[in-house]
Formats: C-alpha cells, sequence, structure tokens
C-alpha cells in the first residue's frame, strides 16, 4: 500500500511541478512568494514556522514534518490577482493610465513519511520567487521595462529527527529552477538556470501549548543562460543569435515564530521575518559570443521585514475559523523603483477556515487581501522619457485552497 502511495505522491509532485513551471504573481515583498499552505495563507503567515498542524508546514520549517504520524500528503493551489494600475503623473503623457498586472496560478506539495519514533523524510515543491508584469508593446516606458517574468519551482528533499521529545531538528536541501524572460524597447534577455541551496530549522516546546519555531533558507546564486537581442529599437535582431550569461542572487531569509494555545480551543501566532534583499543589489550581464558586449541593470534592494498576528478558533471538531494581519516592508526604494516591480509596503488582511471530512482528510481554503500603504512613485531612467515620474496603485487578491491526506 505505501508503494501505492508513493506512487500517487510522485505523479501529484510532477503534476504540480509542471503547474510551477508556468505559473506567477508576484504579491510578497518585491516578488517573493509564500503560497504554501492554505492554513498558512488565512493567518497571513503567522505560525508558519511554529504551528506545524499539517505536513505543508514542512515548505516554510522542515522541522515541520515532526508532525506526520505515519504517511501523509498536502496540497495547496493560489489564484494570485495582483493590482497594479498606473498613471503617468507629469510630461507629455500626464494623466495617462496603464496598467501591468497579470493573474497568476502557484501551487505547492509537500509529502512526509515516519521512518522510526524519531525520524521523518519527505518531499516538499514549491514556487519561492515569482514575478509576472506585462505592459502593452509600444507603451511610453518601454524602454525601461515592457515584459518582466520570473518563474521558480523548487524540489526539496526533507528530514526531520527528534533530538529530544520537546526538540526537533529539520533540512532540506532545495534544489531550484528558474526561467526569466525580461523585455524592454532596448534589450531583451531570455534564459534558464538550476541552482542548489538549503534550508534547516526546529521546533522547540518549552510547555504544554506552547510551540516555538524557527528556520533559516538560504538564498540562490543564479547564472542564466540567456540568449541577448536588441528591442524594438536595441538593434541587436534575434537571428544574431548573441549568447550570453545573465549573473545575480535572490535573498536568504530567516524566520521566527510562536504558536500558543489558549484554552482548547483557541490558538495564537506571532512570527517575523527578516529577508536579506540587499542580495539582490544587481543584474549582470554579459555576452559568451560577442566580446565587450556587457552591462549592469542596478536593483539596490534594502533589506526588508515581515510581521504577522494570527488567531485560529475550533468552532466544532470538525469545522475551525482563522484570521491574520500582517505588515510587509518593501525592499524597494523610491530611487531605485523600477516599473518592473513597483512595489511599497504592505498591509495583510487574511480569512480562512479548513474543514475536516473524516479523521484522515481535510480541506482548507483562505483569502488574503494586500494593500500597498501607500501608492509607490517610479521615475522612468531610461530613453528619451528618462525623469518622468508615474504613480500605481498597488495591491493583490490571493484566493488559496488545499488540504491533507494521512494514512
Amino acid at each position: 500500500m505505501v508503494n501505492r502511495i508513493a506512487k500517487s505522491g510522485l505523479i501529484a509532485t510532477t503534476a504540480l511541478i509542471a503547474i510551477g513551471m508556468t505559473a506567477s504573481g508576484a504579491q510578497a515583498g518585491a516578488f517573493q512568494l509564500n503560497e504554501r499552505s492554505a492554513k498558512g495563507m488565512g493567518t497571513s503567515l503567522a505560525g508558519t514556522a511554529s504551528a506545524a498542524s499539517d505536513v505543508t508546514f514542512a515548505t516554510f520549517n522542515p522541522a515541520a514534518l515532526t508532525t506526520v504520524e505515519n504517511f501523509e500528503i498536502g496540497g495547496n493551489v493560489s489564484v494570485v490577482a495582483p493590482i497594479s494600475d498606473g498613471t503617468f503623473t507629469n510630461g507629455p503623457f500626464a494623466g495617462q493610465e496603464f496598467d501591468a498586472d497579470r493573474t497568476g496560478v502557484v501551487p505547492a506539495f509537500a509529502a512526509g513519511f515516519r521512518v522510526n519514533e524519531d525520524l521523518v523524510v519527505g518531499l516538499t515543491s514549491y514556487a519561492p520567487f515569482g514575478l509576472k508584469t506585462e505592459y502593452p508593446t509600444f507603451w511610453p516606458g518601454m524602454v525601461d521595462g515592457r515584459t518582466s517574468e520570473l518563474r521558480t519551482v523548487v524540489i526539496a528533499p526533507t528530514i526531520a529527527y527528534d533530538v529530544l521529545d520537546n526538540l526537533t531538528f529539520g533540512a532540506s536541501l532545495d534544489i531550484l529552477y528558474a526561467d526569466a524572460r525580461l523585455t524592454s524597447a532596448a534589450v531583451n534577455l531570455d534564459g534558464s538556470q538550476y541552482s542548489v541551496s538549503f534550508s534547516f530549522g526546529a521546533l522547540y516546546e518549552p510547555l504544554e501549548g506552547t510551540r516555538i519555531g524557527a528556520a533559516y533558507h538560504h538564498g540562490y546564486e543564479l547564472d542564466f543562460n540567456t540568449a541577448i537581442f536588441g528591442g524594438l529599437a536595441g538593434g541587436i535582431p534575434e537571428t544574431a543569435g548573441i549568447t550570453g550569461v545573465a549573473k545575480t542572487e535572490l535573498p536568504n531569509w530567516v524566520q521566527i515564530g510562536v504558536t500558543q494555545d489558549v484554552g482548547e480551543d483557541l490558538r495564537v501566532m506571532l512570527e517575523g521575518r527578516w529577508i536579506n534583499w540587499s542580495r539582490f543589489d544587481r543584474i549582470d550581464v554579459s555576452a559568451t559570443n560577442a566580446p565587450g558586449l556587457a552591462f549592469s541593470d542596478v536593483q539596490n534592494y534594502d533589506d526588508a521585514f515581515f510581521v504577522s498576528l494570527g488567531a485560529e478558533y475550533d468552532i466544532s471538531r470538525s469545522f475551525t475559523l482563522r484570521g491574520g494581519v500582517a505588515w510587509d516592508e518593501t525592499p524597494t526604494s523610491d530611487a531605485f523603483r523600477t516599473v518592473r516591480v513597483p512595489d511599497e509596503d504592505r498591509l495583510w488582511l487574511s480569512l480562512g477556515a479548513s474543514y475536516r471530512l473524516t479523521d484522515s482528510m481535510s480541506i482548507d481554503a483562505a483569502y488574503s487581501y494586500l494593500h500597498a500603504l501607500d501608492d509607490p512613485d517610479v521615475t522612468l531612467q531610461r530613453g528619451p522619457l528618462a525623469g518622468t515620474s508615474l504613480q500605481y496603485d498597488g495591491g493583490a487578491h490571493i484566493f488559496s485552497i488545499g488540504g491533507t491526506l494521512r494514512f
């Protein structure tokens, strides 16, 4: 039976990876994605490091696998509908409106198998980063950017080990596939890359009903093998066959959370994160078959914080309600913010619910609204309209549905 279960889990993983490679959507700080658990989305990500209420939380903290009793699989699919409407505030196009938002689908999958009393092994798959903004072909800011698309998927073999009755350590090997496409009227890049990283975490229960979780996720170094060709005014035809390498780094992050039982039916969660976005300071591009062709796209991102508070309440043995609020700091600044990622600090408001169909099967759903706390401003940097200002109305609606199955 276990072999049949494992086979079905592998099929599910393959299907989710195929979806993940076509998913896009940016909603958290800059272009980090967090849609890995419908339960976690229902609390605005509060408790994702510490709650460990099912196998999907292993995508946030590998030590969460310790809650698997025998064999457990879980999955989640989120629809992200970003809001990215903008208006030129000066220059010859003052007052002209446009939109660059594109709806995306973000999947996640997790499975765990208990080997013995202390050891659990598993496999997770999710999208840690994603982005898609797309402007009309001949829009006025096309020299700065027209299409920006980043698609990622991670496959992570994971392990958790109970060191003590109340202390668990976990770790994962994170294998990332990334595909990026950046176009403008000046130059276009299109490439893909694999990268390997790691995560580790811990769960500690100092008192019955109090759970503390912490996890570290190492970033990724990306050396994209890319085609390089001109945009409408770039002067390098796609048929020229120019190839090169685009180098950049994606951030590390640390998350620490506490989940506290308040009576038998109520749980309160608090979580904080630090994201090392300053690693993403530039994209360096150099041609491999055209000597002297090289340039850098400066990003100058700053490190950022994320803080969330949430709670869940058991209405009955089968039905649970949850909610949460979060503050999500942007790593972008007015001086360097671009039309590719018109980001700003955001407020999260989330609601969610779970229904236990049987002792071994449950379904989860959540809705999150992300509201930009200020209208992000962008100044065009290139071309004849350099210095022209734009103002965006930012935010997102996120709908998540998932579930778990235990054997």
